[in-house]
């Protein structure tokens, strides 16, 4: 297989190092301390009052007397979207003018879907107001999300994947990341292979991904690759699972129910276990020509086009035979990356591994 994925590599090339953390537990006690520091404040937007700061910043309070905290870069254009206001146009006025517009913007709001939110604080010797989201955002916080791989990671065998330059930089060799609206895991076990028939040798990684913040979903991925690159490209990828969640009012359950188990399994599955399962499913055929394969897919549910792409992926691909299980699954996969919307993505994947059941 040659499907690659440069997402740990537009990661690696655009994070400053303030952004780089050169092991899980640092990572942790960071995204951990802002979550001691955060409150969330239901609030009627209209009763928010936008006001400039002396320091030169727009900061955020409420009629009551509380004061929020100067709006982050983020903060601002989340309530700016909210108010219907033209956030880029605002950001090239005077502090005081900005305030203004924004705060007319908000008191004149007549979208009901729009007038309350939840405004998130945080207090760590300058008070910020680092989101305004809608009052059904699930919120699922940064800090779960590090502290449930902190609490099932055997340190010993899941690393930061080797680079040449580690030992000199290690900042730019880490792949944990976190800003102060996300945060980014990349973590793969180079200590046991798994051995592919007909090809190269496999090793398992996964990455996780969310923002407490309302600047992306939380989302988990797992995978087989060949090797991650010292520009943290990851090749040969195959097997790959993705679970992305929206911060909708559900999203923390969801968060509980689905994710955290994937993660579990998926960090405690034996790698003898996943290569008697990729054997299996490289040894049953599901047609014996493309027509035959494309017409058991659209059996499973997929469609026409889809099918037919997934075989002409795999084989492609270099799959050593597109017609077994292996091969459809890959090919799947594979044409998957090629569909720019999330969810839909994330849903051929979802059915894609499943089929894998079929020999597990």
């Amino acid at each position: 297989m040659t499907q690659n994925s440069t997402i740990l590599n537009q990661q690696w090339s655009s994070r400053p190092n303030d952004q780089r953390f050169l092991t899980l537990a640092d990572l942790h006690a960071s995204v951990q301390a802002r979550r001691q520091t955060s409150r969330v404040h239901d609030v009627a937007l209209e009763h928010l009052r936008v006001q400039p700061t002396e320091s030169g910043e727009i900061g955020l309070g409420a009629v009551t007397g509380e004061n929020y905290g100067a709006l982050t870069h983020w903060a601002f254009g989340q309530l700016a979207a909210r108010a219907h206001a033209p956030a880029g146009y605002l950001r090239t006025l005077p502090p005081e003018l900005a305030a203004i517009n924004l705060q007319w913007s908000v008191e004149h709001l007549t979208d009901d879907d729009t007038k309350d939110g939840k405004v998130l604080t945080r207090a760590n010797g300058h008070d910020l107001t680092a989101a305004v989201t809608s009052p059904t955002y699930g919120r699922i916080w940064d800090s779960d999300v590090v502290g449930a791989i902190v609490a099932r990671i055997d340190g010993n065998v899941w690393k930061v994947p080797s680079a040449s330059y580690a030992a000199a930089d290690p900042l730019r060799a880490t792949t944990l990341y976190a800003s102060d609206r996300d945060v980014f895991v990349f973590l793969v076990n180079e200590s046991a292979q798994i051995e592919v028939p007909g090809e190269a040798p496999k090793f398992r990684g996964f990455y996780a991904y969310n923002s407490e913040t309302g600047n992306g979903k939380f989302g988990i991925a797992t995978f087989l690759y060949d090797h991650v690159c010292d520009n943290r490209i990851i090749w040969g990828l195959a097997g790959f699972k993705e679970i992305a969640i929206r911060h909708t009012s559900g999203a923390p359950m969801r968060y509980l129910a689905e994710a955290v188990p994937q993660l579990r399994g998926y960090l405690e599955a034996s790698p003898v276990g996943e290569a008697t399962v990729i054997k299996a499913a490289q040894d049953r055929e599901m047609g014996k020509d493309r027509a035959s394969v494309v017409d058991w897919l659209r059996t499973r549910g997929f469609s026409q086009s889809l099918a037919g792409r997934a075989y002409d992926t795999a084989e492609k691909e270099g799959v050593r035979n597109p017609r077994s299980l292996w091969g459809v699954v890959s090919g799947l996969t594979g044409a998957a990356r090629e569909i720019k919307h999330t969810d839909d993505r994330v849903d051929i994947e979802r059915k894609a591994s499943a089929l894998l059941d079929l020999v597990a």
